[in-house]
């Protein structure tokens, strides 16, 4: 488990979680929207790693929601660069850019699912991920 930035000591609260803000809700769907940059004619695709690391570093002290979406994302994003480095490897062998196009579509996909699931509130939960954040 890596935690870089952990919460401070709790406050007293009613026990009932509060409803996420608008801004709250923004952060959590930028998370989630970060899988559109493994889309290879944007010149960065590693943003896709770093933006939703960056949204649960900032936000995981001011809100649970962001942090359980940044998450998320953050889990299932590593396993999308897991894939598009076997991808970008499977494309050399193969000479073509299908494999790449296919993690593309699944984070792609995946991420605005997601990413619309925040924007409402809901809680996130992506199909396979890799569970290196907690």
């Amino acid at each position: 488990m890596l935690t870089f930035n952990p919460k401070p000591a709790g406050e007293d609260n009613d026990g009932k979680p509060r409803p996420p803000t608008q801004l709250e809700k923004g952060f959590a769907a930028l998370a989630h929207l970060a899988g559109i940059l493994w889309i290879p004619y944007v010149p960065i695709p590693g943003m896709a790693l770093v933006v939703p690391f960056l949204v649960l570093q900032f936000a995981r002290v001011q809100s649970e929601f962001v942090e359980q979406h940044a998450v998320q994302a953050c889990n299932f994003q590593l396993l999308m660069g897991c894939f598009y480095v076997a991808a970008l490897v499977l494309a050399g062998v193969m000479h073509s850019a299908f494999p790449i196009w296919w993690v593309v579509l699944g984070s792609t996909m995946f991420g605005l699912w997601e990413g619309a699931k925040a924007i409402n509130g809901w809680p996130s939960k992506y199909p396979v991920s890799l569970k290196l954040f907690k």
